[in-house]
């Protein structure tokens, strides 16, 4: 996720009036890259996630529940402890429009004095880092970076803090276009596509191509030798893009391909980039947190190393099945073993002991042969058997071949069944999900033999509870996190005359829509089925089946792995999921239910 200076500017405001005032509540790691600051206001509690992960890092507020690891890191303890009951005085961005925010905390100190301490947040690719700072000085820093690893800037716990170093360009939120022409005229023998990039400030190589896509420029042009009207065209593309800068909050966009990849995120509309989804925002936190998600956000290593031990196990099934599926079919000539014992013994006159092969007509042929009789058919013998041991020969191949089918076949059904079972963890494991309910998922995996039971981590915890969404009508929604969150929607919180709903054949959640007692209305009918496709491995497709059948006609086998249900009687809907109704569900009422 590359994000640009002019969007850590619009990021700043944003933050800056969501945050003032605030107090700082909780400070969590859930990994090495990640934190998140628990900020009170009068009215509501914000979650601040920071990310310096060297391939992903951002800065936005988040509504995912994170959970600290059981220990925490010595930095995250010195952040509690300077940090927590501290109220944010403002988030600024550092000067020259650089990707480097800054969080001033004001702690009150001995005496009743105000300490001001300065939470510094650099968005620099590898070079992203978190810095604690008070009175200009470095406490500490989440990666320290000493005279081996740079000589030109050390980031060490009693050293000054001195910014990354940046040259003099043009602020594009205050350069006039006679300022920006004659600048760009002072660099005549470079292309367009550097002139921009060293002449002007904040802007990053995606919105250098957007400002030349509008203007029907190309990168190599250079501006001296452009004609009048091509400069006046690329003076009108950069106000058209610097222009939704200044607004905050701001529109924001984010565009990803027909994999979900992330493309792009920020405050224009790119018009340069072929994106097979172009997703808009009510402001850019909103859009940093959903892009999240496109980016595969950092999750802690238990959750890492429990996503791969599914993956591994998902790929050992697969070439199982693969393999099994390959074996069946060698096994068809089962059929031919019989026809060949029935044709040996319809002509058991011709064999005799030490043939090695006989020719017999065979009447089972559905075509005949130009003569009009049977076509004849060549039989391998075992030259060293009787000829009624090379018939019996052939019937124990037979049933040989036919119960190996059979067993072929059970082994086929046990690894699909096995298959949409992992598939199904997989697709809770993709979700943001909290401690308790990872260690739900893997007391499951041990539960099933994935994972041995002493490897199992002990939860100290409540189970954890479904998401529950309180809609405008006055109907209810629960959505399932987990396959045993799924068997708790469906068999103990919904009612009889509740609606189910779940993607079909697709792993997913388990959806419930209660109206209490009366008919859904179709909107929220759509919505349920809505989330129902969000939460499955069918997010990113489009036109999804969903089906959906009142509760009393959903049944659990016996024995049944958790998750899997039949049911009857359903109706099916085709959605294509959107990420901002989901959002704005999600975001209206959502919070944990409890059965009933």
């Amino acid at each position: 996720m590359n994000i640009e200076g002019l969007t850590v500017h619009v990021l700043t405001t944003e933050l800056n009036q969501a945050l003032s005032g605030g107090r700082i509540a909780k400070v969590l790691q859930p990994t090495r890259y990640l934190f998140v600051l628990k900020v009170r206001q009068p009215d509501q509690e914000h979650s601040l996630l920071i990310c310096i992960d060297p391939g992903a890092p951002r800065v936005h507020l988040t509504q995912d529940s994170r959970e600290n690891p059981p220990e925490p890191s010595s930095f995250c303890m010195l952040l509690r402890k300077h940090l927590i009951d501290g109220r944010i005085a403002a988030v600024t961005q550092q000067a020259e429009l650089d990707r480097v925010l800054h969080i001033l905390v004001d702690i009150r100190g001995g005496q009743g004095k105000i300490d001001t301490k300065i939470l510094t947040v650099e968005l620099a690719g590898k070079n992203s880092n978190l810095i604690l700072c008070q009175n200009g000085l470095i406490l500490d820093c989440a990666r320290r970076v000493g005279f081996n690893s740079s000589r030109v800037r050390q980031i060490v716990p009693g050293t000054a803090y001195m910014p990354p170093p940046v040259k003099p360009r043009l602020n594009p939120l205050e350069t006039f276009a006679s300022e920006l022409a004659a600048a760009l005229a002072g660099t005549a023998e470079q292309p367009l596509s550097k002139s921009l990039m060293s002449t002007v400030a904040g802007i990053g190589p995606q919105g250098i191509a957007e400002i030349l896509h509008r203007a029907g420029l190309k990168p190599a042009d250079r501006f001296v030798a452009l004609a009048p009207d091509g400069q006046a065209a690329l003076i009108d593309a950069y106000r058209s893009f610097i222009e939704p800068h200044r607004q905050s909050p701001a529109t924001a966009y984010v565009a990803s391909d027909a994999d979900g990849h992330l493309l792009m995120v920020g405050t224009f509309d790119p018009t340069s980039l072929t994106a097979d989804r172009l997703q808009k925002f009510a402001s850019l936190n909103a859009a940093l947190a959903h892009a999240a998600t496109l980016t595969a956000a950092p999750k802690t290593d238990l959750h890492l190393d429990t996503v791969h031990r599914v993956k591994s196990e998902l790929e050992k099934l697969n070439r199982k099945l693969g393999l099994l599926t390959q074996e069946l079919a060698e096994s068809q000539n089962a059929n031919d073993y019989r026809r060949f014992a029935d044709l040996l013994l319809g002509n058991l006159p011709l064999l005799s002991t030490g043939l090695r092969t006989v020719q017999v007509p065979d009447l089972y042929a559905e075509e005949l042969a130009p003569s009009g009789a049977a076509p004849m058919v060549e039989i391998e013998l075992d030259p060293a058997l009787a000829p009624m041991a090379n018939v019996q020969r052939y019937y124990r191949k037979y049933a040989r071949a036919k119960r190996g089918q059979e067993l072929i076949q059970l082994q086929i059904d046990q690894c699909r069944e096995d298959i949409r079972y992992l598939e199904s963890v997989a697709v809770a494991l993709a979700e943001s999900i909290s401690r308790q309910e990872l260690l739900e998922v893997i007391q499951e995996l041990a539960d099933a033999g994935y994972i041995q039971a002493s490897q199992r981590p002990r939860s100290h915890s409540k189970p954890s509870e479904p998401r529950k969404i309180v809609l405008p009508s006055g109907s209810v929604i629960f959505v399932g996190r987990n396959n045993r969150q799924n068997d708790l929607v469906t068999f103990k919180t919904a009612q009889p005359r509740d609606l189910w709903f779940h993607t079909k054949d697709i792993p997913g959640s388990h959806v419930i829509l209660r109206s209490g007692g009366t008919v859904p209305s179709a909107p929220d009918i759509e919505k349920a089925a809505h989330l129902a496709a969000w939460f499955s491995k069918a997010r990113e497709s489009a036109n999804v089946p969903v089906d959906y059948t009142e509760r009393r006609y959903v049944k659990k086998p016996a024995g049944a792995k958790p998750g899997f249900v039949i049911y009857e009687k359903q109706k099916t809907l085709r959605v294509t999921p959107d990420s901002s109704m989901v959002d704005a569900l999600l975001n209206q009422g959502v919070r944990p239910s409890s059965p009933g």
